[in-house]
């Protein structure tokens, strides 16, 4: 793909991959929000801009691609439910845990209907949600998360 250097086949990170990224939402952002480039463009930014530490504005970007993505038809894809969980990191980092166990518990069922209850995403997500119940002091709740997480990789 496009963040893959093509002459040492590594990943471009940071800066570069921002970069690059930047480039890539520049030429699809005048797009429909409803459109699926757009969309997986914004994601790419969100992601780099949560990589680099920049947490409102990855925020800000989440926010601005689910306002698109719930105007899509059908079930959310891939990208929507990677941008909400995406979403609930940036809100996670900026202590605002209340907002990030919203986001987690409304993308969780949604991963878990399209997903599977095994796959990796769905098990990031309960292991998020786990992680803001320990912040905010909710340990059985914490518990139940991740004796739910270890029983899937034990299965698996």
């Amino acid at each position: 793909g496009w963040q893959v250097c093509v002459t040492c086949g590594q990943l471009f990170t940071g800066q570069m991959m921002m970069g690059l990224a930047e480039v890539w939402w520049s030429a699809v952002k005048g797009f429909d929000g409803k459109n699926e480039e757009r969309q997986r463009a914004g994601f790419v930014i969100a992601s780099v801009l949560g990589q680099l530490g920049r947490y409102a504005e990855c925020e800000a970007m989440c926010r601005e691609l689910r306002a698109g993505q719930r105007r899509m038809p059908g079930p959310d894809s891939v990208t929507a439910m990677n941008t909400e969980h995406s979403l609930g990191n940036a809100l996670f980092a900026q202590d605002k845990f209340v907002e990030a166990e919203v986001v987690y518990r409304e993308v969780l069922p949604k991963q878990r209907d399209q997903l599977g209850a095994e796959n990796p995403d769905t098990l990031t997500t309960l292991m998020s949600l786990g992680n803001v119940f320990v912040v905010q002091g909710k340990y059985d709740d914490a518990l139940a998360a991740f004796k739910n997480v270890r029983t899937v990789q034990e299965r698996v």
